[in-house]
């Protein structure tokens, strides 16, 4: 059974936009200041009972600034900065964060639990949590 939550983000997250496969974004996380965030969004669809996965586009920002840190905690928006191309927009989630970082060839057989149509878009998320240590976070549009 899965551990999903619901996540309702508020405001957007923005990010530079990059071209990372998941194991880039894991391999540029370790080396990264904690705060680093990875995203790469991705669609997939069944065909002949076939699951595709493709890769839509993939950004990374550093970690908040001590200023919007403090914007956050008191409810309100960081706007996007020049450059900020790719984002995860606001809105209602379907939210894993995973207790293992996967190979990229694992990801089909992870999300199917979680797919309801025959086809659309997840995000994978990959955040610098402390120096040690970073996890990823499945996030799919919930209606």
């Amino acid at each position: 059974m899965q551990r999903a939550l619901t996540l309702n983000l508020i405001s957007p997250i923005y990010y530079f936009p990059v071209s990372l496969s998941l194991g880039e974004a894991v391999s540029s996380a370790d080396k990264k200041a904690i705060g680093y965030d990875a995203v790469i969004e991705f669609a997939y669809s069944f065909k002949d009972e076939k699951l595709s996965i493709s890769t839509i586009g993939s950004g990374e920002r550093d970690g908040y600034t001590e200023e919007e840190r403090k914007i956050i905690e008191a409810g309100g928006s960081i706007k996007r900065k020049d450059g900020e191309s790719v984002e995860i927009p606001s809105g209602k989630y379907l939210f894993e964060q995973l207790p293992f970082i996967p190979e990229e060839n694992e990801i089909p057989r992870i999300i199917l639990p979680y797919l309801k149509d025959r086809e659309g878009r997840f995000y994978i998320r990959i955040y610098k949590e402390n120096i040690l240590e970073c996890v990823l976070q499945l996030l799919f549009p919930s209606p």
